[in-house]
């Protein structure tokens, strides 16, 4: 199973994203599930390097471990773009969790 944790500073913005674990849903290679967590997550985080020219703290490992962490000391523009992509993420992961129920579960306790 894909494990998404996302950690949250207390006004509710993201601090951190830990992705880990295999979906198991088909063969390595072959595997939907594991696409999609992955193409949005490195997608985005892609994206955030790309378009707002910030690169993240991002931690990759074995077992499709992955880790971006935010820092705080950003200007509040660039803060609320990347909080934006961030949450575009998280969401796109919780649909994929919603239709993969068993392959994919995503930890968020955002209070809203």
């Amino acid at each position: 199973m894909i494990t998404v944790n996302v950690k949250r500073h207390a006004d509710h913005t993201v601090a951190e994203v830990t992705i880990d674990g295999h979906a198991g849903f088909a063969n390595p290679g072959e595997d939907i599930v594991c696409a999609a967590v992955s193409g949005i997550s490195f997608g985005m985080l892609n994206a955030i390097e790309m378009l707002l020219k910030t690169p993240l703290a991002v931690t990759q490992g074995e077992d499709g471990y992955l880790r971006c962490a935010v820092p705080q000391e950003y200007p509040e523009e660039l803060r609320e773009k990347v909080q934006l992509l961030l949450e575009g993420m998280i969401a796109s992961l919780k649909s994929v969790a919603l239709e993969y129920g068993s392959f994919v579960k995503v930890n968020d306790k955002k209070k809203r």
